[in-house]
């Protein structure tokens, strides 16, 4: 009996480790060459720039022209070429999804190593490895979710 509760143990981490890369894994947005798109902004929408140099800017959006882009960082007016800007994206937050599903499988991986382990001492019945389980899930997708995994960027423009 106690190699089944081990079996259920392993699988549930073996399953907690492959959610891992499905719950990270992100539809990137297509990048584009069309200038307009950043033209087409509203003002105050919260904007990353990188450069072709290789900086990353955090904003909130002001104005483009056909050869500037305006917007406040840090405090200040940032006035920048359309040549010197690698890709414009438009930050959305954190992934809350993410981080739940990536919670919750560490979770029941983690509440089922524990489980087995007090039904190993003798001290619970059979249920307790996906009783654990089922509470650790529980536990990680909320701590995920407050959490968040990764930035959501959508890529409006990006240098041809």
């Amino acid at each position: 009996m106690r190699h089944r509760i081990f079996a259920l143990a392993l699988a549930l981490s073996t399953l907690s480790a492959a959610l891992s890369p499905a719950a990270s894994a992100q539809q990137r947005p297509n990048p584009m060459g069309d200038w307009s798109a950043v033209q087409a902004l509203s003002q105050g929408e919260k904007i990353v720039v990188r450069l072709k140099e290789g900086d990353r800017l955090v904003g909130r959006f002001e104005s483009a022209t056909d050869l500037l882009l305006n917007f406040r960082h840090d405090g200040r007016t940032v006035s920048l070429t359309r040549e010197s800007i690698r890709r414009v994206q438009l930050n959305r937050g954190k992934s809350r999804l993410g981080g739940a599903l990536l919670g919750a499988g560490i979770g029941a991986g983690g509440g089922a190593a524990f489980g087995g382990y007090l039904y190993s001492l003798g001290d619970f019945n059979g249920s307790t490895v996906p009783g654990f389980g089922l509470v650790g899930a529980g536990i990680g997708a909320g701590i995920g979710a407050a959490i968040g995994k990764g930035n959501k960027n959508e890529t409006i423009y990006e240098a041809p």
